[in-house]
C-alpha cells in the first residue's frame, strides 16, 4: 500500500507543478509577447480531471470523505461505529456505479474514435481518469472499512485509524 501512496501522491504533486509552470509560461507568453499555446488550456483542464479524481482517492485514504462531523459528534458509541460503516457502504455502490459506467464511457470513447482538438490524443486517456479514480476510492473505502470494523475504540475518528 506504500507503493500506491507514493504514485497517487507523486502523480498529484506533478501534475500541479506541471499545471502551475504550464500556466505561468502561457501567461507570459500572452501578456509579455502577445503569444499563445494554443494547447495548454485543454492539457490543463485534462490534468485537473486527473488530479482531481486521483486527490479523491486520497481524501477516501485519508478518511476525509462524506461525513457530517456536527451529527459524527452527537452519536457516540456502536450507534457511531454502525453510521460510519453505513456511509462506506452507501459510498461503495455509489463508487461501484461510478466504475461501471466510467468504464462503459471508456469504451464508447475508445470505439468511437473521439480524439482531443488541440492535443490530438484519444479522449478516453482523459474519461480514463473515472474508473481508475473511482476504482482507487473504492479500493481505501474498503481498506478503511475493515480498520474500522475490526477498531475496539468506537470513539477514534476514521482519518486517525488510516494514518498508522
Amino acid at each position: 500500500m506504500n507503493i500506491l501512496k507514493r504514485i497517487e501522491d507523486y502523480s498529484i504533486a506533478a501534475g500541479l507543478f506541471a499545471v502551475t509552470i504550464l500556466l505561468f509560461v502561457n501567461i507570459v507568453l500572452r501578456y509579455a509577447f502577445a503569444a499563445n499555446t494554443t494547447w495548454a488550456e485543454e492539457f490543463i483542464r485534462y490534468v485537473m480531471i486527473w488530479i482531481t479524481f486521483i486527490g479523491g482517492s486520497v481524501c477516501f485514504r485519508k478518511g476525509m470523505h462524506v461525513g457530517v462531523d456536527f451529527i459524527m459528534d452527537l452519536v457516540k458509541g456502536k450507534a457511531k461505529k454502525g453510521l460510519q460503516l453505513f456511509i462506506h457502504i452507501i459510498s461503495m455502490i455509489f463508487l461501484a456505479f461510478l466504475i461501471k459506467y466510467g468504464i462503459d464511457l471508456v469504451i464508447f470513447t475508445m470505439n468511437t474514435g473521439q480524439i482531443t482538438p488541440s492535443l490530438q490524443i484519444p479522449l478516453f486517456y482523459i474519461y480514463l481518469a473515472i474508473p481508475v479514480g473511482s476504482g482507487l476510492s473504492l479500493l481505501h473505502l474498503v481498506i478503511n472499512s475493515v480498520k474500522l470494523f475490526r477498531e475496539k475504540s468506537d470513539d477514534q475518528p476514521i482519518h486517525e485509524m488510516t494514518e498508522r
